[in-house]
């Protein structure tokens, strides 16, 4: 009876363990990250009396969290690709915004204003109100020039400090999980159970999955090691390669510009690792930074050069709107008591194309005298049109992309680029976000807690518990019977 009572325990022992995780998992139903869990329960070792083998009722052999590594690897990795999409559509359209012409008037209407000024010019050479218009159209085309510049600039500006606080997150939870790799193995050693502490670790890994690509596995050792594609391996059992973040001269820069900032381990900024990485929110913000950000400078930059290139080259050929002298041979000099009479610049000369559009200004020579704003191409002569006249006529020439477009050819088939790019980034970012929900939905389904599973499974530990209780009530009650006989 001492055996009954025994079996009566060992049963009530294992569906109080089973009703305990079934409670443990309903409590956990909202709970990020979270597998259910599973009660693996067997035999007692049987013993043998007599010559025939006696049961020794029931154990719990452990409590094993159900996973499927498979379906893991496939939701960090549309959560990579999710991410990488998402940052890509919202750089992009910050880009985009830069070029819409819908609320104010966009770079290529600033343009054609300033070209028909200077036609307006050539039909009335000698009016001083219409110079003023000629200053005031340049002005608006190098502020403009400015902004555009400008605000590219912020966006590269504003997409170093996503990735100084991202490489400041990352830092961190490589530290979790060397933490949980340590608790993790101390647990184990000691046949403790370690469910919980692997969601987390699970968890935390889906959330470097959003900055760059992880690779997992665990090595000859029995370590688990975290790697990032492309760069290398971060967490390896409890050391952690950390990440660091600085700027960059313009030669070493990973974007030709200087005081980006760029991406190496720590202590090692020799070996800069921002385009290495695939996929998430890293690769994302470099590729939009160090590319298309780039492209479309260098665009806007060609554009500001040769149009400032072309209109110097026509006005430093005419005379300025002013009575000059002329020498007893007929000669006219090139400076008189006012300052230059010709070979003026309208616009301050660039030394290259980079950075044309940020530096982009008038010349002194305009900015002080509107006389100097020339319109004929001979001395003395107030009705001469043909310098404006040719300025004019620069809109229409192909003095861009190799001489094959004009300056509003250019530029639209740059800002339709642009346009098409955030498009796609888009498209792109609405199925990689219904690619992750598909790949959640399959964890969910394969390894997440079901409220009605849940309940049938308490159920049925219940009353596996109270039978159990009726079978050590059942040996009590022999016990009481064999006592009774004696007295």
């Amino acid at each position: 009876m001492s055996d009954l009572l025994n079996i009566g325990r060992t049963g009530l022992n294992a569906s109080k363990k089973s009703l305990e995780t079934t409670g443990h998992n309903i409590s956990n139903v909202n709970t990020e990250g979270y597998s259910r869990q599973r009660v693996n329960q067997t035999t007692n070792i049987p013993i043998t009396k007599g010559g025939t083998i006696h049961g020794t009722g029931a154990r719990v052999k452990s409590v094993t969290r159900i996973n499927d590594d498979f379906v893991n690897k496939r939701l960090e990795k549309s959560i990579s690709n999710s991410k990488f999409f998402e940052q890509r559509m919202d750089r992009m359209s910050q880009v985009e915004d830069i070029f819409n012409d819908l609320d104010t008037d966009g770079l290529n209407q600033v343009i054609n204003r300033f070209f028909n000024s200077f036609r307006e010019l050539a039909n009335q050479p000698e009016n001083e109100t219409i110079r003023s218009v000629v200053r005031d159209q340049a002005n608006l085309v190098v502020q403009d020039f400015q902004r555009i510049q400008g605000s590219l600039n912020s966006i590269s500006a504003g997409i170093d400090g996503n990735m100084e606080a991202e490489v400041t997150d990352i830092n961190q939870t490589l530290e979790h999980i060397a933490s949980l790799n340590a608790k993790i193995r101390s647990l184990e050693a000691v046949n403790e159970e370690v469910g919980d502490l692997r969601d987390q670790r699970d968890l935390a890994v889906r959330n470097l999955a959003k900055s760059f690509k992880v690779h997992t596995y665990q090595d000859n050792k029995g370590q688990f090691v975290v790697a990032a594609r492309g760069v290398g391996t971060l967490v390896t059992a409890t050391q952690v390669q950390r990440l660091q973040i600085g700027t960059s001269n313009k030669e070493n820069s990973t974007n030709g510009l200087p005081g980006s900032a760029d991406i190496f381990f720590e202590g090692k900024p020799a070996h800069i690792l921002t385009k290495k990485f695939q996929g998430g929110s890293l690769a994302s913000l470099a590729k939009v930074r160090n590319e298309e950000i780039v492209d479309i400078k260098n665009k806007i930059d060609s554009i500001a050069y040769n149009l400032t290139k072309s209109v110097n080259a026509i006005h430093r050929r005419g005379y300025v709107n002013r009575k000059i002298e002329v020498g007893e041979q007929g000669s006219v000099s090139d400076v008189d008591s006012k300052g230059m009479t010709t070979g003026i610049n309208f616009f301050k000369e660039p030394t290259g194309p980079q950075d044309s559009a940020l530096n982009m200004s008038l010349s002194s020579e305009v900015k002080e005298d509107l006389s100097n704003i020339v319109t004929a191409l001979g001395p003395n002569s107030p009705g001469d049109n043909r310098i404006s006249l040719a300025i004019s006529k620069i809109q229409h020439e192909r003095i861009v992309g190799d001489e094959e477009s004009t300056l509003e050819e250019f530029y639209l088939q740059a800002v339709g680029k642009i346009g098409l790019e955030a498009g796609k980034a888009k498209l792109d970012s609405e199925q990689a976000d219904g690619l992750k929900a598909q790949a959640i939905s399959i964890r969910e389904r394969l390894v997440g807690v079901s409220i009605d599973e849940e309940a049938a499974n308490m159920v049925k530990y219940q009353h596996a518990y109270d039978a159990s209780a009726k079978i050590m009530q059942t040996a009590d009650e022999m016990f009481k019977t064999v006592i009774g006989i004696k007295r």
